[in-house]
């Protein structure tokens, strides 16, 4: 659960006219994982809408649709919470994306 200070503007709930869940606006600063070429590659980020199902965020990585990145949220006491996602869409630099199982399945199934 994220907490509501991690939250900038007020919680506004997006509506999508082809989402299952709704999203809660929010402005909370992420780390995106992935593999790069050689290794692993940590790339900061934005957070900016999240739902049961999914999330989008912006970032400045070179990212791709379809490809399987972490995302971590650090907590004020210091605990990060990372979770993988499968990206969906990419626009300029902001990406959709849902959650995803180890496996690459998604959680709502």
């Amino acid at each position: 659960m994220i907490a509501q200070s991690g939250t900038a503007p007020a919680a506004d709930r997006l509506r999508g006219t082809r989402r299952r869940e709704n999203r809660i606006r929010v402005h909370i600063p992420v780390r995106i994982i992935y593999q790069g070429l050689l290794s692993e590659v940590t790339r900061d980020g934005l957070c900016t809408d999240i739902s049961d199902a999914g999330m989008s965020f912006q970032t400045q990585a070179g990212l791709y649709v379809g490809e399987f990145v972490g995302v971590e949220f650090q907590s004020q006491n210091a605990v990060s919470f990372r979770f993988q996602v499968r990206l969906l869409y990419k626009t300029g630099n902001r990406y959709g994306a849902y959650f995803a199982t180890p496996d690459g399945s998604s959680n709502d199934s």
